[in-house]
C-alpha cells in the first residue's frame, strides 16, 4: 500500500498510537521489519516480500480502536489524497462492540478475527493490535475475509488458505453451484490466458482449482505438435502450432473483464492525471493468448470519474428444464457406470494383489503443467470446513467480492507444479485483502427476470454497491484499453507530479 504521510497525519488525531504497514523497496535503502519513527507516534511495518522476484504489499486494511468498539475497514484505496478525493474506490466497514464485564471473552477467536490475526502475524506484528482482537465480539461479522500472502503453497490445505484457492473453499462450503456468470472489474491487468481464466473459473464455482480438464487432442494433433516441436533442418515449425496458439484454442469460460478504454480516460474529468492507478502494459494486451473479446467498458456512474475499485460479481445461471433433465440423465448414467466399476473392483480383488484397475481412473485430461501424478486423492477432503459462520443456503443466487485484489495472477495466484517436490502449488506474489459476501434471492426475483423489456442491474437490485455502469458494454472495434505506455509518454512531455500519479501500482 502506498501512503502519503503528510495527508494522513492531517486527518488523524495527534495523541494516538499509529501502526502503519506499507510497501518497501531495498533499492531505496528500506528493509523488512518493524520500526519506530523517531520523534513520532508512528510504528512502521515493512512486511516480508516475495522471494520469487517481484510482488508488492497491496492490501488496504484499517483497524481503528475506540473506547467501546473496534472498526475494521477493508478497501481498495491507498492512504493517499488521490484515492480518497479524486478516484473512486470501494470500502467495507463494520464495527464490533467490546465484551462487557459480564461477558466471558472467548479465547477461540471467531473466523473473521482469526483471519485478521493470522494476517497481522504474517506481516510481522507480535502484539499491539493483535492482543486487543479477542476483546471484541465478532459474532455478527457479515463478510468472509479472502487474504493473499506471497509464497508458493503446496498441498490441498495450503492451496485453499489464500488467493483464489481460498475463494474456492468459501464458495464450496456455502454456495457451490455448477454454472456461474463472472464479471471481473479491475484497475490493473497483467497477462491473462485461457488457462488462468479456466483455473479461476473453477474456484469461482467452488470446485477444486487444481483439477483442470482440457479437451483431448487427437492422435493426429499430438503427432503434428510433436513434429512441429522437433523440425528437421529443412522443415521450419508452423507458427499456428506454437504452444501459445494451442493454448488460445482452449474454450473460454463465461467471464468478462471490466477495464476502461483509452476514450474513457481521455474524456474523464482529470484525463491523464487521474489515470495513474490504472495499470496495463501494451505488451500484455498484444500477447496472442490475451482474450480481447471478453473486455468490457468500465464507466463510473459518476460521469467523468475514473475507478480504482476491484470487484468480482458472480451470478448463478439458472438451468432450463431441458438442461436439468439432461443433467439428471447424465448423473443417472454416471451412477450406473460407478456401480459397474465397483463390481469390477470386487471381482478383480480376488484375482490380483492390486486394489484398483484402470477402470477406477477418472477419464480426465490434465493441463500440461499439472500431470496425473500430481493429483491428490479427492475422495477424502482433508480441508477443514473453517467457514463455520455461514451455513449453506439454497436462497443464495450469487456472490460478490471487493477489496484490493486486481484480476491478476500476482494477486490471486497461479497453479503450477513444484520442480522440487512435484506437488501442485499455488504461487502468489502480492499481499492482498478483500471480502466475500453471498447474494440472497429476493421475493420478486422471478418477476424481475421475466420483465425482459426493462434493462435492470441485477446486482444493484440485490444490494451490491456496484459503482460502474451495468451491464458494461463490449469494446467497440476502434476501442483499445488504457495502457501504461500512454501515460508514461504523457508524463515525460508534461513533467507531471509523479508521486500523485503512480499510487497503488
Amino acid at each position: 500500500m502506498t501512503i502519503e504521510f503528510s495527508w494522513l497525519l492531517e486527518n488523524l488525531p495527534k495523541n494516538i498510537s499509529i501502526v502503519v504497514a506499507k510497501h518497501w523497496d531495498p533499492e531505496n535503502g528500506d528493509s523488512q521489519g518493524v520500526f519506530c519513527i523517531p520523534n513520532t507516534n508512528i510504528l512502521l511495518v515493512h512486511p516480508p516480500m516475495s522471494s520469487m522476484g517481484h510482488g508488492c504489499f497491496h492490501a488496504k486494511l484499517m483497524i481503528l480502536i475506540y473506547d467501546e468498539w473496534i472498526r475494521v475497514v477493508i478497501s481498495s484505496a491507498n492512504l493517499i489524497s488521490h484515492d480518497w478525493e479524486i478516484s473512486e474506490n470501494i470500502v467495507f466497514i463494520q464495527d464490533f462492540s467490546r465484551y462487557n464485564e459480564n461477558n466471558i471473552i472467548n479465547n477461540d477467536l471467531h473466523l473473521f478475527a482469526k483471519e485478521l490475526k493470522d494476517y497481522l502475524l504474517a506481516m510481522g506484528l507480535k502484539s499491539h493490535i493483535i492482543d486487543k482482537l479477542p476483546q471484541y465480539d465478532y459474532s455478527k461479522a457479515k463478510a468472509i475475509i479472502i487474504p493473499s500472502i506471497p509464497g508458493a503453497y503446496k498441498g490441498i490445505d495450503d492451496v485453499k488458505k489464500y488467493g483464489h484457492g481460498r475463494l474456492s473453499q468459501i464458495v464450496k462450503n456455502i454456495c457451490e453451484y455448477e454454472d456461474v456468470e463472472l464479471e471481473c472489474q479491475s484497475s490493473s491487468l497483467g497477462s491473462i490466458t485461457p488457462e488462468f481464466l479456466n483455473e479461476f473459473y473453477r474456484s469461482a464455482k467452488g470446485l477444486d482449482p487444481y483439477i483442470i480438464p482440457k479437451q483431448r487432442k487427437s492422435k493426429r494433433d499430438k503427432e503434428q505438435f510433436e513434429e512441429n516441436e522437433s523440425p528437421g533442418p529443412s522443415q521450419p515449425s508452423q507458427p499456428s502450432q506454437s504452444p501459445q496458439a494451442l493454448q488460445q484454442t482452449q474454450p473460454l469460460p463465461p467471464i468478462t473483464i471490466v477495464f476502461p478504454t483509452n476514450k474513457t480516460v481521455l474524456n474523464s474529468k482529470y484525463t491523464f492525471a487521474g489515470a495513474g492507478p490504472l495499470c496495463f502494459s501494451k505488451k500484455c494486451y498484444e500477447q496472442i493468448t490475451f482474450p480481447k473479446e471478453i473486455l468490457r467498458k468500465c464507466e463510473s456512474n459518476r460521469n467523468g470519474i475514473l475507478m480504482h475499485t476491484k470487484f468480482l460479481l458472480a451470478r448463478f445461471i439458472r438451468p432450463s428444464p431441458d438442461q436439468l433433465e439432461e443433467k439428471r440423465l447424465l448423473e443417472q448414467e454416471q451412477n450406473r457406470q460407478i456401480k459397474i466399476n465397483k463390481r469390477k473392483i470386487i471381482k478383480n480383488k480376488y484375482d490380483s494383489d492390486e486394489s484398483a484397475t484402470d477402470s477406477d481412473v477418472a477419464d480426465v485430461d490434465i493441463q500440461e503443467t499439472i500431470t496425473e501424478e500430481n493429483i491428490l486423492d479427492l475422495s477424502q477432503d482433508t480441508v477443514t470446513d473453517d467457514v463455520h459462520d455461514v451455513q449453506r443456503d439454497n436462497n443464495i443466487v450469487g456472490w460478490y467480492y471487493c477489496g484490493s485484489h486486481n484480476f491478476t495472477e500476482s494477486a490471486w495466484g497461479k497453479l503450477n507444479v513444484s520442480r522440487d517436490t512435484k506437488e501442485i502449488q499455488l504461487k502468489i506474489y502480492n499481499w492482498e485483502l478483500g471480502i466475500f459476501l453471498p447474494i440472497t434471492k429476493l421475493r420478486d426475483d422471478d418477476d424481475k427476470e421475466n420483465n425482459i423489456g426493462e434493462q435492470r442491474d441485477w446486482f444493484r437490485d440485490h444490494g451490491v454497491p456496484v459503482s460502474y455502469k451495468r451491464p458494461p458494454n463490449p469494446y467497440e472495434e476502434s476501442d483499445i484499453p488504457w495502457v501504461s505506455l500512454l501515460i508514461k509518454s504523457f508524463i515525460i512531455k508534461s513533467n507531471l507530479y509523479i508521486n500523485s500519479i503512480f499510487y497503488g501500482l
